[in-house]
């Protein structure tokens, strides 16, 4: 306590010390004690006595005094300035909460069930308002591929007070995260605390569902600048949670084998990127959806032609639909 009244003077602490534990020191004990100089000293002591922390007996004597005696009351003056200031504080978080519910409301009028979000912290700030809400279940859509271990950690809390709350956690990623290691280590943190985590080859949206009561989706998917929408209506947030739930059923577990193609047949990644080059998706576009490098693109597309014995994409697509993988 006395360090920090001081506020860190560690000369004056010293010296205070020195004469509380030898009251019958000398100012020259006291430096030969401290290995202070005798002009540090004797400043200290000038600061302790303004203080009335100490009280001189001779010239180079002086008697320590009882800080409750003297600090005390100051002490209590602080004490009853931080009351009238957390006081203080209630109130505009009282007033700021009355407030936020009043806008709430007032946007559900205007926009009729959604709410558009602006701006990366706005989106954020507000995810995190409704995952602290949430009581029941939390849904996401994670595409985009790996997630910085940063981002991961930064999301830990969160999740950490979600489970603490009973909320049960799904979430399906992108297949391509079962080789990126701070990912898969984050997912076996998430089901060792209850949560589960599936991943499928493609995801139409990131989407973040709550209760079945809300969602949050990008107004565009390919262009996350344009910002987010929270949507109550309940009959848009009951078709998402179906779009999840169909999602989720063909999801593998991380952890689990994802499935692959068996003899000369497609796995569900194949038909997938088959699929994307059917409707003129670029191999750029097709990396994003993914979540893969445009080069682990071309490789695969490379071997789907080789196993469909196609010289060009073109081929590769007709052979496909004559074998049904398309």
């Amino acid at each position: 306590m006395l360090d920090e009244f001081l506020e860190a003077d560690t000369e004056a602490v010293s010296v205070y010390r020195s004469l509380l534990t030898n009251p019958s020191w000398t100012l020259h004990d006291v430096g030969r004690h401290t290995g202070l100089t005798e002009d540090e000293v004797r400043a200290a002591v000038d600061r302790l006595s303004d203080l009335s922390l100490l009280s001189p007996v001779t010239d180079t004597t002086y008697l320590p005094m009882n800080p409750e005696t003297i600090l005390g009351p100051v002490l209590r003056r602080r004490e009853a300035q931080l009351d009238a200031e957390r006081a203080h504080l209630s109130r505009h978080q009282a007033v700021v909460a009355e407030f936020t519910k009043e806008y709430a409301a007032l946007g559900l009028r205007h926009t009729g069930g959604a709410e558009h979000l602006v701006g990366v912290n706005a989106v954020r700030t507000r995810l995190e308002q409704l995952s602290r809400d949430a009581v029941q279940e939390v849904c996401t859509f994670t595409p985009g591929g790996a997630v910085s271990a940063a981002g991961l950690e930064s999301a830990r809390p969160l999740d950490q007070e979600s489970f603490d709350r009973g909320v049960r956690m799904r979430s399906v990623y992108l297949d391509s995260v079962r080789n990126d290691q701070p990912t898969s280590d984050y997912a076996t943190w998430l089901t060792s605390m209850g949560g589960q985590v599936r991943t499928v080859p493609a995801l139409p949206m990131r989407m973040i569902i709550c209760d079945r009561e809300v969602a949050v989706v990008p107004v565009n998917a390919e262009d996350s600048r344009q910002g987010a929408l929270v949507v109550r209506y309940q009959g848009v947030v009951q078709a998402l949670a179906e779009l999840f739930e169909l999602v989720w059923a063909q999801g593998v577990p991380l952890g689990a084998e994802a499935p692959a193609a068996v003899g000369d047949g497609a796995s569900e990644r194949d038909r997938v990127l088959l699929k994307l080059l059917s409707e003129g998706m670029t191999d750029q576009g097709i990396a994003r959806k993914l979540g893969l490098s445009v080069r682990t693109i071309r490789r695969l597309m490379s071997d789907l032609m080789k196993r469909l014995d196609a010289q060009s994409r073109f081929e590769a697509g007709a052979e496909a639909v004559r074998r049904g993988w398309l």
